[in-house]
Order: structure tokens, then C-alpha cells, then sequence
């Protein structure tokens, strides 16, 4: 059910990436087709059509299809795995776990594949999951480094809310800021401007009346009414912030990075899931032998007693024997009696174990094959 679920989340993700762009994606078929909406040349009307092959949205269509085929490609393959097996098969994956590992790296490879096409949300909304992957699986190695030339949105989001907290407080916006800083006078200008202004206070020709040339506004003035907004209706989307973070989108370098990130770290979990499952492989065969040697030693020890004496004097001087089964000379019960109260003292000590059984991040148990 696990892998089945993630399956509906990639096929999710990769619609609403498409649809992010503006195109459909057509899953009538067995392969599903991106389709497109070209502009008109006569009405200016947007309908259903192919794009010229030479235009750059003709090429983005066209890597997009071909990841969108090769995902579900991995797609159709996990399902095809997770089909109901035969009585036998069933047994026999129980065993080896050979099903639920093709699964899950059938199930991988779309998760990793699917990055490539998502927009600049989609990517910054699992980049933290990318990254603690990346962090568990793969701590040194050359792909984690390249994860880090993805820059973390989630610094700017916290700077947003600050600036809407300052905004909402009275304080200057950047956005306010930026603006005067646009309407301040170029350098050189502004001492001009300054001197300017002192010889024609001190000047005695020219008028001193406090409201002549009412008509005009004063310099940086004239936009004054309109850059003092009511801080409470500037929000964190109509703030410009300086340096802000920004992705690029389908099939951009950073989803070629994140994407290659993931796969790699996914390929280290499938390997460290290969290698418990074949050490589980190990361990319960190593238990079939043992109970193998233990059942022959039973057969033996039934059918020649006097193998294996399991007798023992009554008391330090007396010659009397005792025997497990109670007699004083070997019996065909005395072997298999003690190999059965060994099985049962095992059986015990694994359940106590079994009582603090944990998860150990991996697909295949081994507590219950190791006991």
C-alpha cells in the first residue's frame, strides 16, 4: 500500500507541473501525450495545436514527453511487480522479499525522475526531504556537494515574515526604500541641487514668500501620495526583496541537480536494502541447516542411544546412572527430550527479544530472522 500511495503522489505531481506550464497531459492512451495550446496568428485566440519544431517551447515539449514516457515507464513496471503472485510465489517472496525490492526501485526511479519536471514550488516544497536523503545516504559523497549549489528558499520565507511584521509595526518596507532610493538625485547632482538652494535663500532678488510657486511640488515630492501606502495592505507577495530566491523551473539546472541528487541517494538506500534482504537470505538459511543437523541428531539419537550418553551418575560414588528420560541406561528419548528443551528455551529468549522489537529503517525484519 505504501508504494502504491507514492505512485499516486508522483503521477500527481507530474500533472500539476504540466499544468503549471499551461499544457494537458492526454493519459487516454497507454503513453501519455503532452498537448499543447498555440496562439493564433489571425484572432490572437489561444486553441489546440502543435508548436513549430523551431520555436524553444517545441523543444521544452519535447524533453518534457520524453521524461513524462520514461516515468511512467517505471510507473507501469511497479505495478506490473505488485500484481497478486501464485500460492508458491507468494511463499517464496516471503522469503526472499524479492517482489517489495523491485517495487521500491522501480517506485525510486520515478520519484527521482519526476523532479525534472517540476516547477520552481514543487521543487522548493521537497527540497528539504531531497536533502535530509541526501544527508542520511549519501554524507560523503561528491552529489551532496552539488545539492548545495541549490539555494534554500526557506531563508527568504522567514525574512518575509519579518518584513510583513515590520510593515504591519509602521516601519519602511525595502520596497519603499528601493523606490526613493530610484526618485534620489544622481551623485553630483544632489550638492548641485543643495547649493542651488542656498543661493536662492540668500539671494535677496528672488521672492521670500513661503507659498510662492505653490503650484509646483517640491523635488522628490511629487509621488509622495502615492508611495505612502497603509503598511497593513502590503503583503509579503508585493514586497521586492533584494537577492531573493528564485528556482528556475521545468527542466532547469536545479531540477537537474535535485534530480540527480535523488537518485543517487535513492540508489544508495536500494543497495543498503539489497544487502539486509540477502543478509536476511543468510540468516534464514543459515536456521535451515541448523534445523536440519538438529532433526538428523534426533533420528540418530532415537535409533542408537548409546551415540550420544547422556547419563550421568546418581551421586559422586554411587554407580547408579540417571538418564533425561528418567532411566538408569541410555533410551531412544534422551537426545531428542534434550534438544527439544533446548528449542523451547530458544523460543523464549526470542520472544523476550520480540517484545522490544523496533523499526530499523529497512524494508526486511532481521530480529525475527536472526532469532
Amino acid at each position: 500500500m505504501d508504494v502504491l500511495d507514492r505512485l499516486c503522489h508522483v503521477t500527481e505531481d507530474v500533472r500539476r507541473a504540466i499544468s503549471v506550464v499551461g499544457w494537458t497531459l492526454d493519459e487516454s492512451g497507454d503513453i501519455p501525450q503532452i498537448q499543447a495550446h498555440a496562439q493564433g496568428t489571425a484572432s490572437g485566440q489561444d486553441s489546440p495545436g502543435a508548436i513549430p519544431d523551431g520555436n524553444a517551447s517545441a523543444r521544452l515539449i519535447h524533453e518534457a514527453q520524453a521524461v513524462v514516457q520514461t516515468i511512467y515507464k517505471y510507473v507501469w513496471n511497479t505495478k506490473e511487480t505488485l500484481k497478486p503472485l501464485k500460492r508458491r510465489q507468494r511463499f517464496w517472496d516471503s522469503l526472499t522479499g524479492e517482489v517489495l525490492m523491485s517495487a521500491y526501485i522501480n517506485l525510486h526511479a520515478a520519484e527521482s525522475t519526476r523532479v525534472l519536471l517540476l516547477s520552481s514550488d514543487q521543487l522548493a516544497a521537497i527540497l528539504p526531504s531531497i536533502r535530509q536523503r541526501a544527508t542520511a545516504y549519501l554524507p560523503a559523497d561528491p552529489n551532496f556537494d552539488a545539492l548545495k549549489t541549490i539555494p534554500d528558499p526557506t531563508q527568504p520565507t522567514h525574512q518575509a515574515v519579518a518584513m510583513r511584521v515590520q510593515a504591519q509595526a509602521g516601519q519602511v518596507t525595502p520596497q519603499i526604500k528601493a523606490h526613493d532610493h530610484r526618485n534620489s538625485p544622481a551623485p553630483g547632482h544632489d550638492q548641485a541641487h543643495k547649493d542651488g538652494d542656498a543661493n536662492t535663500v540668500s539671494d535677496p532678488s528672488q521672492p521670500t514668500d513661503p507659498n510662492a510657486g505653490q503650484g509646483e511640488q517640491p523635488h522628490g515630492s511629487h509621488n509622495a501620495g502615492q508611495d505612502q501606502k497603509d503598511p497593513a495592505d502590503i503583503t509579503v507577495g508585493q514586497t521586492t526583496r533584494p537577492g531573493a530566491i528564485v528556482l528556475t523551473g521545468m527542466l532547469g539546472s536545479d531540477q537537474e541537480v535535485a534530480a540527480q541528487v535523488m537518485n543517487a541517494a535513492n540508489r544508495a538506500e536500494d543497495a543498503q536494502q539489497l544487502q539486509v534482504r540477502h543478509f536476511r537470505g543468510v540468516l534464514y538459511l543459515a536456521a535451515v541447516v541448523l534445523l536440519v543437523v538438529v532433526v538428523a541428531l534426533s533420528i540418530v539419537g532415537a535409533i542408537q542411544a548409546a551415540y550420544f550418553p547422556l547419563c550421568w551418575p546418581l551421586s559422586g560414588s554411587h554407580p547408579t546412572m540417571i538418564c533425561p528420560t528418567g532411566g538408569s541406561a541410555p533410551s531412544p528419548g534422551d537426545v531428542p527430550l534434550v534438544l527439544a528443551m533446548g528449542a523451547l528455551g530458544a523460543a523464549l529468549s526470542v520472544a523476550l527479544n520480540l517484545t522490544a522489537l523496533k523499526p530499523a529503517g529497512v524494508h526486511f525484519s532481521l530480529t525475527i530472522a536472526q532469532g
